[in-house]
């Protein structure tokens, strides 16, 4: 999946992610995708590898990537500014592709902005790698 329009639901999606052939899934937990997280959790096939901050999770994707994995870094909007250098200084200049599956949060109130600018965000880093799930349920 490539950017498009925000999707409503993460039901299905980590099927859809392994059809298309993703092994490699590291990110920080967010209640949004918590139906792609629960199915990411009973896959035995695969580590469930949660991390601590979304720059964190995309080292270890990184890592995956150049040992010939494809990777996918889940995380919640609130947590995309975390990723501007690491795309920048690492993805970007060393071709590095990892697919972003970004849960859009708008409450607390405090993340009402980052909600608004995650698109143009990711336009201006020129990063079209990614799938937006936007719940309104997305609170934790």
């Amino acid at each position: 999946m490539r950017a498009g329009p925000p999707l409503t639901s993460a039901v299905g999606l980590y099927a859809d992610f392994r059809r298309q052939g993703y092994d490699f899934f590291a990110g920080v937990p967010c209640s949004g995708l918590k139906a792609f997280i629960e199915d990411l959790q009973a896959d035995p096939a695969l580590p469930f590898l949660p991390a601590p901050r979304e720059d964190v999770a995309l080292a270890m994707a990184a890592g995956a990537a150049m040992a010939g994995r494809k990777p996918l870094v889940y995380l919640q909007s609130s947590g995309l500014g975390h990723l501007v250098n690491p795309i920048t200084s690492l993805l970007k200049p060393y071709g590095i592709r990892i697919h972003l599956l970004i849960s859009l949060r708008t409450q607390p109130f405090e993340h009402f902005e980052m909600h608004r600018i995650a698109g143009p965000l990711l336009e201006l880093l020129e990063y079209g790698d990614y799938t937006i799930v936007e719940e309104p349920a997305c609170d934790a």
